[in-house]
């Protein structure tokens, strides 16, 4: 416990002059029992969390060169754990790694999309996984966090999607890619049409 505070401690220190409140420590501890708990389950280094500052710049989280970088305006939110699984889920797959084989910009526009999606996918398995939360329910939460980015990408449209497709295309994917949990997913906003019967 005494080296989750010191993580905690360093994790906000890190980012600058940010100040938590005892909750949004909290959650931190959390967020960084989580990453080494996923680290630990698919045999990958440590991963150290750090809290950013409140910036106008849209980034939620990220990671890069072994540290994972969560912005202090997620930590009150109620998706921030499965923004979190969408993170470790680059850091597992090794979306670190350069893209390769790609000759033009679209082409790595391309590959850097199909990271995300797999990603999307690879959150649900990780919070089945890591967290113990039943499939469906683990889909939900990752679905529930695109769907909340759709509907703020519908209030502010010039936001920049930051190598995403647009939300609701990444449902579908994501939705497309859990054919058993169809019973609950295909009236759902964004899921992917289904092709009409007999014709």
């Amino acid at each position: 416990m005494k080296w989750i505070a010191a993580v905690v401690a360093l994790a906000f220190l890190a980012g600058g002059c940010v100040t938590l409140t005892p909750v949004q420590r909290d959650t931190v501890a959390d967020v960084q029992r989580f990453a080494d708990a996923t680290t630990a389950a698919y045999k990958r280094p440590p991963i150290r969390v750090t809290i950013d500052r409140a910036t106008n710049l849209g980034i939620g989280a990220y990671y890069r060169q072994g540290n994972f970088y969560l912005n202090e305006t997620q930590l009150d939110t109620g998706n921030v754990t499965a923004l979190v699984a969408h993170e470790l889920a680059h850091y597992v797959l090794g979306h670190d790694a350069p893209l390769t084989g790609a000759a033009t910009l679209a082409e790595s526009a391309q590959k850097q999309e199909l990271r995300e999606l797999d990603a999307n996918a690879k959150a649900v398995e990780i919070l089945a996984r890591v967290r113990a939360v039943p499939e469906d329910q683990a889909l939900r939460m990752v679905y529930s966090y695109l769907l909340n980015v759709h509907r703020r990408l519908q209030r502010s449209p010039g936001e920049d999607l930051l190598g995403h497709r647009p939300p609701c295309d990444e449902i579908a994917d994501l939705l497309g890619r859990y054919p058993r949990q169809l019973g609950w997913t295909g009236g759902l906003e964004c899921a992917p049409r289904r092709p009409a019967v007999g014709g």
